[in-house]
């Protein structure tokens, strides 16, 4: 009878302890208070042992039947206790973090300086700079990537996720290739991911990087090889944000996971305060605060992250009830945002509209994705979605579909560049939209066209196009016609050699006459002037 009393105890405890480890082992909830997910866990576990405690006295007979129902043990009611008290001041917490009590924290998260776009931006003078591939394309061309190396194509994939990051000043998209299946994984676990595919977006091409040392920390694999597993055990408090695969400025793979923490009471305004660094190939990983992250880790803080804490900037710096009700002076992000290099930086960038009025921007901001650190551009002006709409107008004819466009400095003009895609994904023409004239929009089947075609666009604007960038010619004129064109005037000047271009009218015009000589600046051989100089 009492080695009976005794297993009938430490049966249940031992059941309770394992069902306890193997749900931590699996669900992975951050040992932090201020998660979520850890109170989930913790009224896991009270279940867990509240069924262990009656298994025991089911075991030892010791449940008391009062009017054919059972009666409630003492420590029953004890955890039933703690679970209303403990719910009561979650929920307490909870709406204490609020916006409605915590406005003046949300918005203060972050302090927005205000730049010039022409000064802070340096220009493009050609495309060779812009990464204009999204990571719909770039999915495709990894995938003919991989499929050209046979000894790999049957047991590996490429991930779906795409980093965008710089290298030395040059925007790569990179991605790391991942076990097929669970069974390739147990066929190939113990050498590992021999590599990850580097997508060049500027050129549209992509390589498939080998490493001498595999990587054997992935989302594809299982136990302690599991990705979040493996971050779980380096940070068992971390409050994850967000993870991405990067390398750094050798080629080496690392993953990079944001850990989280709540400014505003105990759940609310979540913020990135700390970042794991973990080497993909050996699984060691070295946590940093947010000033002393390594300078070749571009991704930190999210677009996601990034856009929403510009909101509660936007929103909430006149209160909550302003927010909600007259929205005085609330302004917000668009729908969505796209990435730009500037120096071996990768930088977030979208626009800000206001609440009353979402198919215009006056401005948007630029963020350094790796330290937080927010710049705001007063350039009103189209918002990315009506630039891609003016772009794809401006081809019907052939139902293209705008990529999310990159924003560039043209002479210190904001401009959008984007690809135009057909229906199979594959690149067709690319096109060029000025962001505070969105009828300005030019389209061209090769790169190097596109700026020539906008930069000419924008000389017959009236904006000064450096003369250093483009060609020149001396001419001597025989004809000068002028034709009104869409509310302006633009002038065709017909050279002694037969050749014509054209240019948007100035008074000077008026001093030119048959037989004069000119030097002419100009961007497509005899189509285009850029500007005239009187000799």
């Amino acid at each position: 009878m009492q080695k009976n009393r005794i297993l009938g105890t430490i049966v249940p405890i031992l059941l309770a302890v394992l069902v306890i480890g193997v749900g931590y082992y699996v669900v992975l909830p951050p040992l932090s208070p201020y998660s979520a997910q850890f109170w989930t866990f913790f009224f896991f576990v009270l279940a867990v042992i509240g069924g262990a405690g009656l298994l025991i006295q089911l075991a030892n007979r010791k449940i008391i039947v009062v009017n054919q129902s059972i009666k409630l043990p003492g420590y029953i009611k004890v955890l039933l206790g703690i679970a209303v008290v403990v719910l009561a001041l979650l929920l307490v917490f909870s709406i204490a973090s609020s916006q409605i009590f915590r406005a003046g924290t949300y918005s203060s998260l972050i302090t927005v300086e205000t730049g010039n776009f022409a000064e802070d931006v340096p220009q493009s003078e050609y495309v060779t700079d812009i990464a204009l591939m999204d990571s719909e394309s770039a999915r495709i061309i990894g995938a003919r990537t991989l499929g050209t190396l046979s000894d790999l194509v049957s047991q590996y994939d490429v991930s779906d996720t795409y980093t965008q990051i710089a290298m030395e000043g040059v925007p790569y998209k990179v991605s790391p290739l991942g076990y097929a299946s669970f069974f390739k994984w147990l066929q190939n676990s113990s050498e590992g991911i021999p590599g990850y595919v580097k997508v060049d977006p500027v050129a549209f091409e992509a390589q498939f990087i080998r490493l001498e040392e595999y990587m054997t920390i992935s989302p594809s694999a299982y136990l302690g090889d599991d990705l979040m597993r493996a971050l779980r055990f380096a940070a068992p408090s971390a409050i994850w944000g967000s993870v991405y695969f990067e390398v750094d400025d050798d080629g080496k793979p690392f993953w990079i996971a944001s850990c989280l923490k709540p400014q505003a009471g105990w759940f609310g305004a979540y913020d990135v305060t700390e970042v794991v660094v973990m080497d993909a190939c050996t699984g060691e990983a070295v946590t940093y605060a947010l000033g002393e992250v390594p300078a070749w880790v571009d991704i930190v803080f999210t677009g996601n992250l990034i856009c929403q804490k510009y909101d509660w900037y936007g929103m909430l710096g006149g209160g909550y009830f302003n927010s909600v009700l007259s929205q005085t002076g609330c302004v917000v992000t668009t729908d969505d945002f796209g990435y730009k290099i500037i120096g071996d930086d990768v930088y977030v960038f979208t626009g800000v509209t206001s609440v009353s009025n979402d198919e215009a921007n006056i401005g948007f901001i630029l963020v350094n994705s790796r330290t937080g650190e927010y710049t705001y551009y007063s350039v009103p002006g189209a918002e990315e979605y009506s630039a891609m709409a003016a772009a794809e107008g401006s081809v019907q004819q052939y139902r293209y579909e705008a990529s999310f466009p990159t924003l560039i400095n043209v002479n210190g003009e904001a401009t959008y560049i984007m690809v135009l895609k057909d229906a199979s994904g594959i690149v067709k023409m690319y096109s060029m939209v000025n962001v505070s004239n969105y009828n300005l929009v030019v389209t061209s089947e090769t790169q190097t066209e596109v700026f020539q075609k906008y930069k000419a666009r924008l000389s017959q604007s009236g904006v000064n196009v450096d003369s250093d960038t483009l060609e020149s010619r001396t001419i001597t004129v025989e004809e000068i016609l002028y034709i009104p064109m869409d509310g302006s005037t633009t002038a065709y000047i017909r050279s002694t050699d037969g050749k014509v271009y054209k240019i948007a009218f100035n008074e000077n015009l008026l001093l030119v006459g048959e037989g004069d000589r000119l030097t002419v600046y100009y961007t497509i051989e005899e189509l285009i002037t850029q500007l005239v100089k009187f000799e």
